[in-house]
């Protein structure tokens, strides 16, 4: 029973906002295992983490005594041990051995020197192996000018280079997509897979518009390129992943493909849209891990898709199909079939009659009612498993003595039922951000490396509602998310009768006794503040939102739409 949570260690600040490693154009490389790599110019440090990990050797080559202090203090507190720092010589010369390097970072202004610095071109073909790559990025008008003009004193006598679409125009690099790839460029911007340059929070559409003049413009785009002296595949994906999906039988190699890594954290995947060269649409999607220490969650999603397709869950427009899975470089890699769909946020009308949120009630009620156990463990077991994750929250969190005796006696209460409990799939994280309309307006659950095969009843259906009603409240303009939740849950409002409702079919599909309701309510936020906890500072930790929505449900246990969804009849 929950054994993917109770394997998780739930420790703060580990998932923190903005700390997300570099060096994201490193994924559009053949291989992410070099012996060497050399950087040249100046490197940030998270840039130098990701290229640490990848290359068993990193020398970087520092202009001066100052830079060389500076980037030493830097990695020293980085703890990095594989980085070794040297200082170009006057010469104009790499004090690196010919024939040595994997690749070559050339960034900054030294980027800006290869259309005219011969001695520097004639250095890097001296350091670079036969198969060896060069990545750096030009821009402004310099990007149109690609292929023609200046730039060609660098090109000539290279293979044939890779040059890449990239977004946002400066810092990390959250987009790429071949340059000539225009297909495939229009369907990133029509699905808004790229960081727009500007931030317009209240003017949206004004934001969208602007951002896709300027990330495609020709004077205002950042490209990428790859050069080498060997020609490598040109217009085919990467080499590590034409492997993996190889070795499942499936070919890759004739795909268009695109990358998107955005995200705010280091938990969010990095994705490969593989298009079907007659497609306009993507017909699989590749996720890969960041960080090592990030493996067992994708590896969790590969084996419950798995075991759902196994089971006869879902079919091909409602449930992604997994259909390779392998590790490059220690990192985990899985390629799924894609849902073609529209982002349900997009569709709803945020109300309690919406179609497509009874759609997707009805897909949590009819997953949990097939694949309900009542055998795999009794009431007793079930609370043992909860006091596990109770004994963590209250390391984690500060609780004033109410509220944790509160919490003790609703998981002494499951242990003490005598009636069968049955465990349920769950999806784990099915908020609605996680659901797409298809084009026969049928719902998909996306996202499954949170899945627990032996999950909790009711969890996913109680996670979905509190967002779909913060949603609601939002677009109705109360911003507070706590405020919303309230709203809802609650007041009583036509939503909160959509959740009591919803609550009685699910136990009564799955046979669930209703004095279930009210501790299964309240262990599933004490739950998800647990996973919360991750992405937050000790400074922040007590005003949580999900900390502070299971003290608020503990104080208001008696408000009008509680005392009726733990009622039920």
């Amino acid at each position: 029973m929950l054994d993917t949570t109770l394997a998780t260690a739930f420790i703060p600040s580990t998932n923190l906002k903005w700390n997300v490693t570099g060096a994201n154009w490193s994924f559009l490389l053949p291989s992410l295992e070099l012996e060497q790599i050399v950087c040249l110019g100046t490197t940030r440090l998270p840039t130098l983490a990701t290229l640490s990990r990848i290359g068993r050797d990193v020398a970087v080559i520092c202009a001066n005594a100052r830079q060389l202090h500076q980037t030493g203090e830097a990695i020293r507190h980085s703890g990095a041990a594989n980085i070794r720092l040297m200082i170009a010589n006057g010469h104009g010369t790499l004090p690196l051995v010919g024939g040595s390097a994997d690749l070559v970072l050339v960034s900054g202004g030294n980027a800006r020197r290869l259309n005219r610095d011969r001695a520097l071109r004639a250095e890097l073909e001296r350091v670079l192996k036969p198969a060896g790559l060069i990545y750096f990025e030009f821009g402004g008008p310099i990007a149109q000018l690609f292929g023609r003009g200046a730039t060609d004193n660098f090109i000539e006598g290279w293979g044939a280079p890779r040059v890449f679409w990239l977004t946002p125009l400066a810092g990390e690099m959250h987009t790429a997509v071949l340059l000539r790839d225009h297909e495939t460029i229009g369907y990133f911007l029509r699905h808004a897979l790229y960081s727009p340059p500007i931030r317009l929070r209240v003017f949206k559409r004004a934001e969208r518009y602007l951002g896709r003049r300027l990330v495609y413009s020709r004077f205002a785009r950042r490209c990428g390129a790859l050069v080498g002296r060997t020609a490598h595949s040109i217009d085919a994906p990467p080499q590590y992943l034409r492997s993996i999906a190889q070795a499942a039988g499936i070919d890759i190699s004739r795909h268009r493909w695109g990358l998107s890594a955005t995200g705010e954290y280091s938990s969010r995947k990095v994705l490969f849209f593989l298009f079907n060269r007659a497609g306009n649409s993507p017909e699989y999607i590749v996720k890969m891990v960041r960080d090592p220490a990030l493996n067992p969650r994708l590896e969790n999603e590969y084996r419950a898709l798995a075991r759902l397709h196994e089971k006869g869950i879902g079919d091909r427009e409602t449930l992604p199909q997994a259909v390779f899975f392998g590790q490059h470089g220690g990192l985990a890699i899985v390629g799924e079939t894609m849902i073609d769909g529209v982002p349900f946020r997009q569709r709803t009308r945020a109300t309690a009659g919406c179609s497509y949120v009874r759609a997707a009630i009805d897909w949590l009620i009819d997953l949990g009612a097939a694949t309900a156990d009542r055998t795999s463990a009794a009431p007793a077991q079930v609370a043992s498993g909860l006091e596990t994750l109770f004994r963590r929250f209250v390391q984690v969190y500060r609780l004033a003595p109410p509220h944790r005796d509160f919490l003790a006696d609703q998981i002494a209460a499951i242990g003490r039922s005598r009636e069968a409990f049955p465990l349920v799939f769950q999806h784990g994280d099915p908020g609605a951000w996680n659901v797409v309309v298809t084009r026969s307006g049928r719902v998909a659950f996306l996202d499954w490396e949170a899945a627990e095969p032996q999950g909790l009843p009711l969890w996913d259906l109680f996670y979905f509602l509190r967002s779909y009603c913060v949603g609601a409240a939002r677009a109705r303009g109360t911003r507070n998310r706590l405020a919303g939740f309230a709203q809802h849950f609650l007041a009583e409002s036509p939503l909160s009768q959509l959740v009591i409702e919803s609550t009685r079919r699910y136990c009564e599909r799955i046979a669930l006794p209703a004095h279930l309701v009210e501790p299964l309510f309240h262990t599933c936020w004490m739950h998800r503040a647990l996973k919360e906890s991750t992405r937050l500072t000790p400074a922040k930790l007590e005003s949580g939102h999900y900390v502070s929505l299971l003290r608020l449900c503990i104080e208001q246990r008696d408000a009008p739409t509680l005392n009726r969804l733990f009622s039920l009849e």
